[in-house]
């Protein structure tokens, strides 16, 4: 899972390499940004099965997070700040990081309720 990660940061490095400027490194902040809303806002409370408000915001912030990472290189492209290509690996940086963080927490926050029933 580690090499993913490396792969969609390099993955942005090129867009900033292939675009001649650093803007495209912004959306890295919102790579690392994105998962500790959902996290810090989570229901704590294992005898409730009811949402709250919290963990509604920890989710909104989240899809905020993640939502910014790939309109961030959108608005830079149509802006011509930076060149298709630089938002091709732009992209293709954010769904793996993106895949990566989702696969990792729901590899650590499944619950192991079919190992019980030996």
């Amino acid at each position: 899972m580690g090499h993913d990660i490396k792969v969609g940061l390099l993955f942005n490095i090129l867009a900033c390499i292939v675009s001649h400027s650093g803007y495209p490194i912004i959306v890295v902040a919102s790579y690392f940004l994105a998962p500790f809303p959902n996290i810090l806002c989570r229901n704590r409370d294992s005898f409730s099965s009811e949402k709250g408000t919290f963990e509604d915001i920890g989710l909104f912030l989240t899809g905020l997070f993640i939502t910014s990472g790939f309109a961030i290189p959108m608005i830079l492209a149509h802006s011509d700040i930076i060149s298709g290509k630089a938002l091709a690996f732009s992209m293709a940086g954010g769904v793996t990081v993106y895949a990566t963080i989702i696969t990792f927490l729901w590899f650590f926050n499944r619950h192991n309720d079919d190992d019980n029933n030996w």
